[in-house]
């Protein structure tokens, strides 16, 4: 059963219509607070240092680099904005750029995972295959995340292979795989990508010169080597990892949805980026309408028989993570 045959036994022609149409208010209110939030938490650290201000800073900033993650998710279907153009600069400049993922990379590699959830061409599929681990093995990966190590192997992979539109190891974009159709048309992507890249993050410096924010700069990417990896590790696995199946035509074998407190989100679940099994059912709903989309299906008793698929908060998905071997 295809996903449209199965949004089909549970939604109306006319829900799903009205569960994809955009609001660009909301859109637009998206990235005014992801943006609001990073330059305050900048702006604090830089003109009141201190530890608490230093530590507040690089839990809202790695939480707001998942954000701008999730925020080019979004642009990426097309769905955010009702204008394709819109989402296409806003997803490019104000999301993608900023994190080192351009937006026409990342829409390609995230169709993928979209058409082969959980099989061999998916790009994410190495991110999630070794769910559940030990305790042993999940404490050797929360010392590498928090020691910079992970960090710093994912800004060399996104530098490389993801700026360098190349095939590679993009860490947390995944194995990717050259499909580019020529080698000048990749290596001319190549350039605009890193154009684009030095052009905004030299904006940025100049900016924060300008108003006595360096060590907030400097923090963004702290929180980017030191912080971020841990919480793109919990994202991930919580939306596919120790799940039923690795790959289905079903995505209640393969894909959870994590419900959650409203400060939770505010580290792991930014713009409602837990609703994921209801993102792959339907991934042109924009994710400000996924929380009605939810409630409408469980009503219908679409999560049922499928207890797997709903977790009810973070700390559950972090136990279903962990195998119980020592």
């Amino acid at each position: 059963m295809s996903t449209a045959q199965l949004a089909a036994d549970y939604l109306s022609p006319k829900e799903i219509r009205y569960f994809r149409t955009a609001s660009d208010w909301r859109a637009l209110a998206g990235f005014a607070v992801t943006w609001s939030m990073i330059l305050a938490a900048m702006a604090w650290a830089s003109l009141q240092p201190g530890l608490l201000s230093t530590s507040v800073a690089l839990l809202i900033l790695s939480n707001r680099q998942l954000a701008l993650g999730i925020l080019l998710h979004e642009c990426s279907h097309r769905s955010w904005f009702s204008r394709e153009t819109l989402n296409d600069f806003m997803g490019h400049w104000l999301a993608g750029i900023p994190v080192m993922v351009p937006l026409a990379f990342y829409r390609q590699s995230h169709f993928s995972h979209h058409r082969h959830t959980g099989g061999e061409h998916d790009p994410d599929v190495e991110n999630i295959r070794q769910y559940p681990v030990s305790a042993a093995s999940w404490r050797r990966k929360l010392w590498r995340d928090f020691s910079g190590q992970s960090g710093l192997k994912n800004l060399i992979g996104l530098w490389r292979t993801v700026l360098g539109n190349r095939a590679g190891n993009g860490v947390s974009m995944g194995l990717q795989k050259d499909e580019s159709p020529s080698r000048k048309r990749a290596q001319r992507s190549a350039w605009q990508n890193y154009r684009d890249f030095l052009c905004f993050h030299a904006a940025f410096v100049l900016m924060s010169l300008s108003l006595g924010w360096m060590t907030g700069y400097v923090l963004w990417w702290l929180a980017f080597i030191f912080v971020y990896p841990f919480i793109i590790r919990v994202r991930q696995a919580a939306e596919h990892g120790a799940m039923p199946l690795l790959s289905s035509a079903d995505v209640r074998d393969t894909t959870r949805t994590t419900l959650t407190p409203a400060w939770a989100r505010l580290v792991f679940a930014p713009h409602y980026v837990n609703y994921h099994c209801e993102h792959h059912l339907l991934p042109t709903v924009p994710a400000y309408r996924l929380p009605r989309l939810h409630r409408l299906l469980k009503s219908r008793g679409f999560y049922r028989e499928h207890p797997d698929t709903l977790a009810r908060n973070y700390s559950e998905v972090l136990q279903r993570l962990k195998s119980s071997q020592a």
